[in-house]
Formats: structure tokens, sequence, C-alpha cells
């Protein structure tokens, strides 16, 4: 019972040591322009729902599809995440000297999963209610609260999926044995610096670990393809396919980037500029997000080839998209879900102010992403 809340410590204590290696300039720039940012995001959601209150009122299918769905998506996303990172920590390899059995240790996680599901249920819970109070829903704090059980439907189910699921725990000659080589693979992986690459997903140079997620990723980015080239094609106008492309190119480039060799002791001592090694770690996500975006740019210009100016603005757009995320993949280095959050995030919100203010806000998000890019060069060379 002494070991139950070890996690939510360990937890706990990496939050704190985050926040105290933060210089306190950085942490006023997150607390100020985040809280002026949040501020400013619920005055605009709170008028737009004034403004749509009779039409979500009176949308049945609203309440009785969507909002339970988008519900239950959610919560099944945040529930894997949560328990996945519990138990990431429960199975540490520090931890292995504790007499401490694998159920045990499920235990600990689980405990450490429900304790971070409680407030996010009640996030959850006061948000619906509020939106419901404001656009004048009876019983808000019903609906809340069923918004709360739907939640906790989706975490729960998967979070105990994720907790009482087998662990493969592969020795290293299992590992080997495991992997898969290709010729192919290996010419990708040879430009120079060799090696980085395949240290950025813990492979060996031109091996590839086979599974069940990367074939359910490869399945849907392919039908995505497939359909979006079937629309232009049946429908002969561009714009389907174009948008198949740029949409599941980003992903692929999204999925596979890695940026972890960026914080090595051993890259900041080496004779190795920066800009060299972020160029190296994103060629490979980048020849793979151009090949997936091939096929859905070929059905759009066979679609309708006076509209060739369609899957070429949407290539240009994957190019300057993907440079975007790779500097916020090159920030959020030992976090690739934080950054492909914060990378929708303002992509979202950018989107958003441009109905109001036009394209200017795009300069914002130039400059962020400038500015990030500056942190994480600064941070290569200094450490």
């Amino acid at each position: 019972m002494r070991h139950d809340r070890l996690v939510l410590i360990l937890l706990w204590r990496e939050l704190v040591a985050g926040l105290r290696a933060t210089r306190r300039r950085d942490l006023a720039w997150i607390a100020l322009g985040g809280g002026g940012l949040s501020a400013y995001a619920v005055a605009d959601i709170v008028v737009a729902l004034h403004a749509a209150a009779p039409k979500l009122r009176d949308g049945q299918l609203l309440w009785t599809l969507g909002l339970p769905l988008t519900l239950a998506v959610l919560g099944a996303l945040t529930g894997n995440a949560v328990a996945r990172l519990c138990l990431e920590r429960a199975f540490a390899p520090f931890l292995k000297a504790l007499p401490l059995a694998p159920g045990q240790r499920r235990h600990m996680a689980g405990r450490a999963t429900l304790a971070i599901f409680a407030p996010l249920d009640i996030l959850v819970a006061v948000l619906v209610g509020f939106a419901c109070a404001i656009i004048g829903k009876p019983l808000p704090a019903v609906w809340g609260l069923g918004a709360a059980i739907q939640f906790a439907l989706g975490f729960g189910t998967v979070a105990l999926w994720r907790l009482r699921r087998p662990l493969l725990l592969l020795n290293e000659a299992e590992s080997q044995a495991a992997l898969v080589g290709r010729p192919w693979l290996r010419r990708l992986d040879r430009a120079r610096p060799r090696w980085l690459s395949s240290w950025a997903w813990k492979l060996p140079v031109g091996h590839l670990r086979p599974s069940w997620k990367l074939a359910a990723a490869g399945l849907l980015l392919a039908a995505a393809a497939i359909l979006g080239a079937w629309a232009s094609l049946a429908g002969h106008r561009a714009g389907p396919a174009a948008v198949a492309g740029l949409a599941g190119g980003i992903l692929v480039f999204m999925l596979s980037l890695r940026c972890q060799p960026l914080g090595s002791p051993v890259l900041r001592t080496a004779p190795i500029g920066f800009t060299r090694v972020w160029l190296r770690l994103v060629q490979l996500p980048l020849q793979l997000s151009l090949a997936f975006f091939l096929l859905p740019a070929g059905a759009a210009l066979a679609a309708e080839p006076s509209a060739w100016t369609v899957p070429v603005a949407s290539g240009v757009w994957l190019l300057v998209l993907n440079g975007a995320y790779a500097v916020f993949g090159a920030y959020f280095l030992n976090a690739p879900f934080v950054a492909m959050l914060s990378f929708a995030g303002a992509l979202a919100y950018a989107s958003y102010e441009t109905l109001e203010y036009g394209r200017t806000v795009l300069i914002g998000l130039a400059v962020l992403v400038i500015f990030l890019w500056h942190r994480t060069r600064q941070r290569y060379r200094n450490g």
C-alpha cells in the first residue's frame, strides 16, 4: 500500500522539475500570454454561442448523436494517453529495483489514472453546463452531468483496456528478431549523419519494426487517399483529392517526425550544427509525406487538368505546414503528442482569426514559428 501513490508522486515531481527548469521570464510569457489568449478565446466562444443559440437549441441530431459521440471519442483518446503515461512511469527502468509485482505496478498506474481523470471529468461537466446555460438550453446542470458520464465511459473503457493489456516485454534478441530489414530503407537512411533518422525511431539503420498500429495507420491513410482520388475523378473536380493529399501528407509528416536526438548532449558537443541535424531529421518524414501526396495530387490533375493550380497550391502549403510543424516538433522534442496538439491549436486559432482580421493573422503565426526556432536553436547550443 505504501507504493500506491508512487506514480502520482513521480508525475508531480516531473511537473515541478519542469517548472523549476523554466526561466521566470518564460513562465511569465506563458502565464500572461496564455491567459490573455484564453480570455479572448472564451469571449469569442461566448459571443458565437449567443449568436447561434436558436440553431443550437433546436439541433436534435447534435444533442442525441453529435455531442455524445464527440465526448466519447475525446474521452477515449484522453484515457489512452493518460493510462499510457502512467504505465510508462510504473514500469520505468529505474524502478526495477523495487520488489513490486506487475499487478502492483498496474494498480499504481490505475490509481494515478483515476486521480488525473477526476479533475478532467469535472472540467468537462462545467464546460458543457456553462455552454448550455449560455444558449438557454433547459436543465444545463443535467446536460453537464450527462456529458461527464459520456466522457467517463469513453475514458474508462479505453483506460481499463490499456491498463489490463498484456505488456510485450521482449529481450534484446527477440527485439532484434522482430525487425524487418529492407534495402530501400537503408538507401533512405544513408544521408549524413547516417544514423540520425534510425536513432530518432530507436531502430538499427535500414530496419523497421512491424506493428498493428503501423498497419492500421497505413490502411487508414491509404483509404483516405483512395476516397479523395475517387471523389475527384467521379466529380471531375480537383478540390477533394487536393484536400485529401494535403491533410494526409501533413498527418504522415506529423506521425513520422521524431526530434529526440536534438536533446542529446553528444550532438551538442559534436561538430555538427543545429540546422544540419534538424534538416536530417526532417528529410525522411518529408519524403514519406510527399510520396503520400503524389497519388491524390495526380488524381486531382487528371480529374481537372485546367485547375492545375489547385494541386500545386496544395503542394506548396504542404511544404509550408511541414516546415512549421518541424519547428514545433523540435521545440517539444520529447513530447510529440504535445507538439501535435500545440500545432493544431495554433493553426485552428490562426484560421479562426483570419475570418475576422484577414490573412494578416498569418504574420503572427510566422512570428511564433520563428520564435520557437530561435529558442530551439539556443537550447541546442547552450543545453
